[in-house]
């Protein structure tokens, strides 16, 4: 029998979900990586620990995603030892304790309130819009230019845009729920200006073809009549919106910077992975001294799947695709938002992402915060179960 520490109605579980909350605005509002990581360390990892050990791992090793997860990171003190990279032991530990504090002693109803939800989206509205403004103004940035860089934490813009979309994503259902139509619009409205505007990423419009071809669907599956409505008065406006825009500069600029070598990156990237070894990968610590277009350096993989394989292997690939779709198909059997939420997310690091397992970067948000929460909820739902 489960005791009440990391359900919905312990105070300690409602402590962790305002440290994690903290955790999540320090992406926004700190400066650098020093505050956020001492959050992380000071109010989630070591009171974490020590709730994890008295809950005897808090019902995690019993599940079969927990075990999972267990194997996942498990495995990393393979290409940790081989690289002798001691410092790669402490950021597994942290990925472990992250994953596990969230998914067993954190609150979980507070994460599927439309409160949280609805917050989450209008702040890193608020963060993106808020600094366009004051960059315009000021002159950092020319209207019509592509904001490049933001303050805080959460700098690369296509991290941003990417986290907006998934913010999207979590928030939409309650707006449906509830009616809030107009709000629900304007969430819509406001993201594509500010992915395709302000911040000019393309990663994400792909991220928005698949967030609305999801939505498609599920309306065309529930309420067919009034979705079909639906996208044929969306199909019209954007046909509308495209004659608006074909000739403005900032519309050639969103797709005047080529391919972003991106094609080339990948077989790259994969090459040298297999050049290396599909199996054990090129090491944590690789570096290729490959030249994108024979002058162009380059920094990692843009995708979190060949990163993966090229720094940890096959294995760690295959275990980590294993997770995704457990967690997916849990999601879906919950009905949890969260799923939608991760889903959206690996679209567009398809293009964008790389190391999983590292210091609190914006891969914790993106990635890591959904399959914990999505492990959690099923681990809540077995708690109530046996109550």
């Amino acid at each position: 029998m489960f005791d009440r520490i990391g359900t919905d109605n312990g105070r300690s579980g409602l402590y962790f979900a305002a440290a994690l909350t903290a955790f999540l605005l320090s992406f926004i509002v700190m400066a650098s990586s020093k505050w956020t990581n001492n959050i992380f360390y000071a109010f989630i990892a070591l009171p974490g620990l020590v709730f994890l050990i008295k809950q005897r791992g808090a019902g995690i090793f019993s599940d079969k995603l927990g075990l999972a997860w267990l194997v996942f990171l498990l495995w990393f003190l393979v290409p940790a030892a081989i690289a002798g990279a001691s410092q790669f032991y402490k950021h597994i530990a942290y990925v472990a304790l992250f994953v596990f504090v969230v998914a067993g002693v954190t609150s979980q109803d507070f994460f599927r309130t439309d409160t949280f939800a609805r917050a989450l989206f209008w702040i890193i509205a608020l963060y993106v819009f808020g600094y366009a403004a004051y960059a315009y103004q000021t002159g950092i940035f020319a209207f019509g230019s592509r904001v490049a860089l933001l303050p805080g934490r959460m700098e690369n813009v296509i991290y941003t845009s990417i986290w907006l979309f998934c913010a999207l994503a979590l928030a939409m259902p309650g707006w449906v729920r509830n009616r809030r139509w107009v709000e629900a619009l304007a969430a819509v409205v406001l993201s594509l200006i500010a992915v395709s505007f302000v911040m000019q990423t393309r990663t994400a419009l792909v991220g928005a073809a698949f967030l609305f071809t999801a939505w498609a669907v599920w309306g065309l599956r529930r309420y067919p009549r009034v979705a079909g409505i639906g996208l044929l008065v969306c199909a019209l406006a954007g046909v509308v919106t495209l004659l608006l825009v074909k000739d403005a500069a900032w519309f050639h600029l969103l797709f005047a910077r080529g391919d972003s070598f991106r094609s080339e990156l990948f077989w790259v990237m994969v090459g040298e992975w297999q050049n290396c070894g599909w199996l054990l990968g090129c090491g944590v610590e690789f570096h290729t001294d490959k030249l994108l277009g024979g002058y162009m350096p380059i920094q990692h993989p843009h995708n979190i799947f060949v990163a993966l394989g090229l720094y940890s292997g096959g294995v760690s690939l295959v275990l980590f695709l294993v997770i995704v779709v457990m967690s997916l198909v849990q999601a879906i059997r919950l009905r949890d938002p969260w799923g939608l939420y991760l889903a959206c997310a690996l679209v567009m690091l398809n293009f964008d992402g790389s190391k999983l397992v590292g210091n609190p970067d914006e891969l914790w948000p993106l990635v890591l915060l959904p399959a914990a929460l999505v492990m959690g909820r099923g681990l809540q739902e077995k708690r109530r179960a046996a109550l």
